[in-house]
């Protein structure tokens, strides 16, 4: 059978058994992970990597060096986030940087200490997280220091992060999120402990720690659609609408075509044939048959994503357990593959950043190389035409 009509099929499978608005999707069985090999054609030779041969892939539209340190450990990377014309990313080794991608110019620049969280946007302004820069003094337990600049890179506000009951979040280690929460506080994630962070007094109270759900609107009703190490789980009105019977490497965001419901984008890493591969899929959001498969690709694990209003998907993957090749695979809202585009052959220990802005797809990488790749909108003339952002409800 032709990989397309394999893809289609594990979509058709995913989603079947949801016949009604409680029924579990009925989607495959999870797959051991072992390292993608060579493209499975003999004698292609195409790309930097064989298996990447099959793929198209796309050259750089530019590539931005930023002024980082390499005296200072590389502890943290975050970013990038999209602030108005500047995307904002952070480094132990540069603190934080707002880049105009389309010019290809720094913009400005602030200090941070060893450690930084990932920016984050807001009406506000851009939030920026890390150590302080500074000593500073505070009555019960200091986390970091946080500071709201504008988009043309002044300062609006700067205040110590301290708070009582934070103890278990000043020493929890792991990865970073930083989340919008309510008009005038951020939720800051590190590893399994949150603190919600007022903007203006500094002040952190314990939070949970479960990721925002993703909203999606259609017509008279809202799901609240999350990931558990279980399921992909639906919610209206507080209720399970459907969930998946197997689990998802991630949940990637919605998608909005014409003519049709919203659907759920996930990814899923496993192995098809005796080689790892990471297949995208959609699942209608209400819950019914419709659906659709993207081809996958090569990949041991993804390091990273971003979606846009419409669906437009970017992933960061990793290839295999060299550590070394680690590639970005665009897709269009209708799943159509666009490109790849492999990274700089080196170890690599660091998260990829991934955003997506209206004419471009933007990477940081390494913690001070910026790069900006071709947009990702299907053709005019393919199947499934996203619908423009401003006819989309609010995901």
């Amino acid at each position: 059978m032709p990989r397309g009509a394999l893809a289609l099929a594990l979509a058709a499978a995913l989603i079947a058994g949801c016949k009604d608005r409680h029924a579990p999707h009925d989607d495959a069985a999870p797959r051991a992970i072992a390292d993608a090999g060579a493209p499975r054609d003999a004698g292609v030779d195409a790309g930097p990597w064989p298996g990447l041969a099959r793929f198209p892939i796309v050259d750089p539209v530019r590539a931005i060096a930023l002024p980082a340190r390499p005296d200072v450990p590389r502890f943290d990377v975050g970013g990038p986030a999209i602030a108005g014309d500047v995307a904002i990313v952070s480094s132990s080794q540069l603190g934080f940087a707002a880049v105009d991608w389309r010019r290809g110019a720094l913009v400005w620049t602030r200090p941070a200490g060893l450690h930084v969280a990932p920016p984050i946007d807001s009406p506000q302004g851009a939030i920026l997280i890390s150590d302080c820069a500074a000593p500073i003094e505070v009555a019960d337990t200091l986390l970091g220091c946080i500071r709201v600049v504008s988009r043309a890179g002044i300062d609006q506000g700067y205040a110590a992060i301290h708070g009582k009951r934070v103890d278990a979040f000043a020493g929890s280690p792991g990865s970073q999120d930083v989340w919008l929460d309510g008009d005038r506080a951020v939720r800051w994630r590190r590893g399994d402990q949150a603190v919600s962070v007022d903007l203006i007094t500094g002040v952190a109270t314990p939070a949970t720690a479960a990721p925002p759900p993703l909203r999606v609107s259609y017509r008279t009703h809202t799901w609240e659609i999350s990931r558990t190490e279980q399921a992909i789980i639906a919610r209206e009105r507080g209720k399970v609408a459907w969930q998946t019977r197997r689990p998802y490497t991630a949940l990637l965001g919605a998608v909005y075509l014409a003519d049709l419901a919203p659907m759920i984008r996930v990814a899923n890493v496993g192995v098809f044939g005796g080689w790892a591969e990471m297949n995208v899929l959609d699942i209608d959001a209400t819950g019914s048959l419709h659906g659709q498969a993207a081809f996958p690709v090569p990949a041991i694990s993804a390091l990273g994503h971003a979606v846009d209003a419409v669906g437009n998907t970017a992933i960061a993957v990793r290839m295999d357990s060299s550590l070394r090749h680690d590639f970005i695979v665009g897709y269009a809202a209708n799943a159509l593959l666009m490109y790849v585009y492999p990274l700089p052959e080196i170890p690599r220990a660091d998260p990829v950043g991934v955003a997506i802005a209206p004419d471009a797809v933007l990477v940081f990488h390494d913690g001070d190389t910026f790069t900006v790749l071709p947009e990702l909108s299907s053709p005019p003339t393919a199947p499934g035409a996203p619908r423009p952002p401003s006819q989309n409800p609010t995901p």
